[in-house]
C-alpha cells in the first residue's frame, strides 16, 4: 500500500507527521511523492489561524480533485477537530481524524496503540529530531481553537521523554522539545519544564536542545531554576515567550491569565542572567475591541523588551471560540495597517541583536537547509548562521563578520 503524505502547522504537528510515517512503514506501507499512485492520500492540516485554515481548505480541495478516484483522502489534524463542517463541504468521502494518531490508525486498518514514544520516527529533517512532551494545554485562551482540538493537559513522564531523547540523539544533534505550551509541561505530574531539561542534560555527549513556546504566566512560577540550566551550553538560550499584546484590557479579553507587565518583568530577569539570550514572542492585532491607545501600549511593550524575534498575525474568527462572538470586531484595514506597523518595527530588534555578535569566534551546530543552495547553523543563542557547505550535523567554529536581519555571516574556521 502507498502513501502521499503532507504535514502543515508547528512542530508538534509536524513531530506527528513524522510518527505517522515512521509507523505506517513499519506497517508495511510505503511513501510516495506521487499523489497519483497513493492507495491513502493524508494531510495533516493546521487550523490555528483563519487564514491558515483558507490555505489548508484549498490544498484539501486540490487533493481531492488530483487524486486517484480509487484512493481515500485523510484529513488529520487540528482542522478536522476545529472545522469539520467546511472540510465535508468539499466532499462527504474525506476522512477525518482529527490530531489523534490512534484514530488516524483506525482509519488505516492498524492497530494505532502507544504511539508514544514510537519506534522508529521518520524525520523530515534527518538532522533535527522533534519530541513532544504534552498533549493539549492548561489555557483558555477566548481566540483559541486549538485547546478544543487538543483539549486539557496531558504531559508525557520524564522517563519516557528521556527514553525517546536518548534513542533520538544516536542520529541526530539538535532536538527540540515541543508542546500547546511547554511551560505547562509536568504541572499535571508534580513536576516542571526545569525539572525535565535538568533530567535530560544528565544524558552525556555533544548536542543541543531547543524549547517551544511557553506561557508567561507558567514560566513565573519555575524561571529560577530554570534560568540556572542555561550555564550548560547544550541547552540553547532562547525562549519563546508570547505577549499577544501589550494592552492588560486586551489580556484580559483574550484571558491570557498575565499582565504586559509579568511580560517585561520575565524578559528582564532572563536578559539579567543570561544577556545573550534570545527573546522570541508573538503578538496578535486587531483583537475585537482593540483600540488605538490600546495598539500603541502593545507598540510600547515591544520597544520596552526588544525581543529578537517577532510573530506577528491579524486576528481572525475561530470557530467555537469566545472572541468570535464578540460584537466589537476590528475592520480589516485597520488589522493590516497596524500590522504593517510592527512589520516595518520589528526587524530593528533582530538587527540590533545580531549586530552584537559581529567580531565574535562562536561554536555552531548546522542543521538545517536554507534558501539559495545554502545551510543553516545556529549559535549558542538561536541566532542562524548562513553556511555556504553542506556542514549539516556538524559544529563549526566560525568567525562573525556581517549581520543582517534576519541572520549573521562570516568565515568558517574549524569542523569538528
Amino acid at each position: 500500500m502507498l502513501f502521499f503524505l503532507e504535514s502543515y502547522g508547528c512542530a508538534m504537528s509536524r513531530n506527528e507527521s513524522e510518527m505517522v510515517r515512521g509507523y505506517l512503514e513499519e506497517k508495511g506501507f510505503n511513501e510516495t511523492a506521487d499523489l497519483i499512485k497513493a492507495d491513502f492520500v493524508l494531510i495533516n492540516a493546521c487550523g490555528v489561524k483563519e487564514i491558515t485554515e483558507n490555505r489548508m481548505i484549498k490544498r484539501i480541495n486540490e487533493l481531492f480533485k488530483n487524486k486517484n478516484k480509487n484512493s481515500k483522502l485523510i484529513v488529520f489534524g487540528c482542522l478536522a477537530k476545529i472545522n469539520p463542517e467546511r472540510i465535508k463541504k468539499i466532499s462527504e468521502e474525506i476522512l477525518l481524524a482529527g490530531p489523534d494518531l490512534i484514530e488516524l490508525s483506525n482509519l488505516l486498518k492498524i492497530n494505532g496503540k502507544n504511539f508514544f514514544p514510537l519506534i522508529p520516527v521518520k524525520r523530515f529533517n534527518n538532522f533535527i529530531s522533534i519530541i513532544s512532551i504534552a498533549e493539549g494545554c492548561l489555557g483558555k485562551c477566548s481566540y483559541c481553537a486549538t485547546v478544543n482540538a487538543r483539549g486539557k493537559l496531558k504531559s508525557h513522564s520524564v522517563k519516557e521523554i528521556k527514553n525517546a531523547f536518548e534513542r533520538e540523539l544516536k542520529t541526530a544533534k539538535e532536538i527540540w522539545l515541543t508542546a500547546q505550551d511547554t511551560g505547562a509541561y509536568g504541572f499535571d505530574l508534580k513536576t516542571n519544564l526545569a525539572e525535565l531539561i535538568k533530567e535530560l542534560l544528565k544524558v552525556k555527549g555533544d548536542y543541543r536542545i531547543r524549547v517551544g513556546m511557553m506561557n508567561p504566566l507558567h514560566l513565573k512560577k519555575f524561571i529560577d531554576s530554570y534560568i540556572e540550566l542555561f550555564s550548560d551550553e547544550r541547552l540553547f538560550k532562547f525562549v519563546h515567550l508570547p505577549v499577544q499584546s501589550g494592552s492588560n484590557k486586551i489580556l484580559k479579553e483574550m484571558k491570557r491569565g498575565y499582565s504586559s507587565n509579568l511580560f517585561l518583568s520575565l524578559v528582564k530577569k532572563l536578559r539579567k542572567k543570561i544577556p545573550e539570550i534570545t527573546v522570541s514572542t508573538d503578538v496578535i492585532v486587531g483583537f475585537p475591541g482593540e483600540s488605538e491607545k490600546d495598539f500603541n501600549e502593545t507598540v510600547e511593550v515591544l520597544e520596552k523588551s526588544e525581543p529578537g524575534i517577532v510573530n506577528i498575525s491579524r486576528y481572525g474568527l475561530r470557530p467555537e471560540t469566545a472572541a468570535a462572538l464578540m460584537k466589537n470586531q476590528v475592520e480589516g484595514r485597520i488589522k493590516k495597517k497596524r500590522s504593517r506597523i510592527l512589520a516595518d518595527l520589528c526587524p530593528k530588534y533582530s538587527l540590533k541583536e545580531n549586530k552584537k555578535l559581529v567580531g565574535k569566534t562562536v561554536k555552531i551546530l548546522v542543521s538545517e537547509k536554507g534558501s539559495r543552495g545554502n545551510f543553516v547553523g545556529r549559535t549558542s543563542n538561536y541566532r542562524p548562521f548562513v553556511v555556504k557547505k553542506d556542514l549539516r550535523g556538524k559544529f563549526v567554529e566560525v568567525k562573525i563578520t556581517s549581520a543582517k536581519n534576519s541572520f549573521v555571516s562570516g568565515e568558517i574556521k574549524k569542523v569538528f
